[in-house]
C-alpha cells in the first residue's frame, strides 16, 4: 500500500501541473471558470495530491469486498492524469506560439495526444495492472490498438448524438455536446479497462528453464 499512496501523490502533483498549464493560457482569460483558477492556482499541487491519495485509500477499504476496486480506482486517477496531460500540453503550446487554429493546432494536439498515450502506456501497466513477462513491444501494440478503438468509440457516440439527436432538456447545443461526451467518455474509458486488462496488460507467466 506504501508504494499506491506515492503512486496516488505522484500522479496527483503531475496532474495538478498540468491543469496549471491549462488555467494559465493566456487564451482561455476570457473564461469565467479559469479566472477563477487562476487566481488560486498555486493551491492546485496541494490539493489534487490530497484528493488522489483519499481515492486510493477509499478504494483499499471498498475493495476488501469487491476486489476489483482498487484496480478500477487506479485505473480513473491515470485516466484523469492523461487527460490533463493531453489538455495541459496542449494549451502549453497555445500560450507559447500564440497558435490555436491551423496546422500548427493539429500538429500541437497530436503531440499533446502521443505525450498522453506514452504516459498511459507506462502507468497502467506498472501500477494499474502491474503486469510481469510477456514481449514488451508486443504488449505496447495491444495497448495502441485498445486506445484506437477507445478513441473511435468516443468519437463515434459524440459525432453520432451531436449529428443525429436533437438536444434534449432545453439544453443548447454545445451544452448538449458536452452530455454526448461524457456518455462517450464512460463508454470508452469501460472499453479501455476491459481490453487492458483482459489483453494488453494480461499477466503472463514467465518460463524459467532449470
Amino acid at each position: 500500500m506504501k508504494k499506491d499512496y506515492l503512486f496516488s501523490l505522484a500522479a496527483g502533483l503531475i496532474t495538478s501541473l498540468f491543469l496549471i498549464f491549462i488555467v494559465q493560457n493566456p487564451k482561455l482569460e476570457d473564461v469565467s471558470g479559469f479566472l477563477f483558477l487562476g487566481k488560486i492556482v498555486w493551491i492546485l499541487p496541494i490539493v489534487f495530491p490530497l484528493i488522489f491519495l483519499f481515492g486510493v485509500w477509499f478504494a483499499k477499504l471498498i475493495s476488501k469486498k469487491i476486489a476489483v476496486m482498487m484496480q478500477i480506482a487506479k485505473f480513473f486517477e491515470i485516466g484523469l492524469l492523461n487527460t490533463f496531460i493531453d489538455f495541459g500540453f496542449l494549451n502549453l503550446l497555445m500560450g507559447i506560439f500564440g497558435e490555436t487554429s491551423g496546422w500548427q493546432i493539429a500538429l500541437f494536439n497530436t503531440g499533446s495526444f502521443s505525450l498522453a498515450v506514452i504516459n498511459s502506456y507506462f502507468w497502467n501497466k506498472y501500477w494499474t495492472f502491474e503486469t510481469k513477462g510477456g514481449k514488451a513491444e508486443r504488449q505496447f501494440f495491444q495497448f495502441l490498438a485498445v486506445s484506437a478503438v477507445g478513441w473511435l468509440i468516443n468519437t463515434g457516440i459524440v459525432f453520432l448524438g451531436t449529428n443525429f439527436i436533437s438536444p434534449l432538456f432545453g439544453s443548447s447545443g454545445a451544452m448538449w455536446v458536452n452530455i454526448m461526451k461524457v456518455f462517450a467518455t464512460v463508454a470508452s474509458m469501460v472499453w479501455n479497462f476491459v481490453g487492458y486488462k483482459f489483453w494488453a496488460f494480461k499477466s503472463q507467466k514467465v518460463e524459467t528453464k532449470i
